[in-house]
């Protein structure tokens, strides 16, 4: 299968950037992409895998209620909504490795899920898999550009990053049929590049 066929038969979904949509996709050929694909596609707690690299810390960039628009199909819903949204940027040994953006919708950020407001600089991981009514969807995966938030963010905390696009991941919690949606952006360095 050629490279250019995996961006084929996407979905439009909710850029988790607040701004356009982006095609992400289920899992594609992924020759020459070995070492993304291996960190892209682990399972389990993300802050687990990154302390095999080093001591992993957690640094909030934004945190707050905002509204997001109709093309939130991520959280299931087609029409503007109010989610509470959280932008870390994980760090090991001090070293930016990975940005990520966390929604969940209002309501759910007072009921089911309201760990994720007083969270600060505690990983999401702890609420996630200390819970076995959490249930995670499968993958998505994208290559985001500068017209993106997390690619942004992530130029932001490490601006030695140049232009290259960024390769990220999302997926969907659920819990008491309240869903909370996570994108993670991948800095090269975590995967060799």
């Amino acid at each position: 299968m050629p490279w250019a066929t995996i961006f084929s038969r996407s979905s439009i979904v909710l850029d988790v950037c607040k701004e356009r949509p982006i095609a992400w996709r289920d899992e594609r050929d992924w020759r020459g992409q070995e070492d993304a694909w291996s960190w892209l596609s682990r399972q389990g707690s993300l802050t687990a895998h990154l302390r095999t690299l080093g001591d992993v810390e957690v640094e909030v960039l934004f945190e707050q209620l905002i509204r997001i628009g109709p093309h939130a199909s991520v959280l299931g819903r087609n029409r503007e909504l109010n989610v509470w949204a959280r932008d870390v940027v994980l760090r090991v040994d001090g070293r930016p490795a990975v940005v990520a953006r966390t929604l969940v919708e209002e309501f759910a950020s007072k009921t089911s899920w309201r760990e994720v407001k007083g969270l600060r600089q505690t990983p999401l991981a702890t609420i996630l898999y200390a819970d076995a009514r959490v249930r995670r969807s499968d993958f998505q995966y994208g290559f985001l550009g500068r017209s993106h938030r997390l690619y942004r963010l992530a130029r932001r905390v490490d601006p030695r990053l140049g232009e290259n696009r960024l390769w990220a991941r999302r997926s969907v919690f659920e819990r008491n049929r309240t869903k909370l949606a996570v994108a993670e952006c991948f800095m090269p360095w975590v995967y060799g590049n």
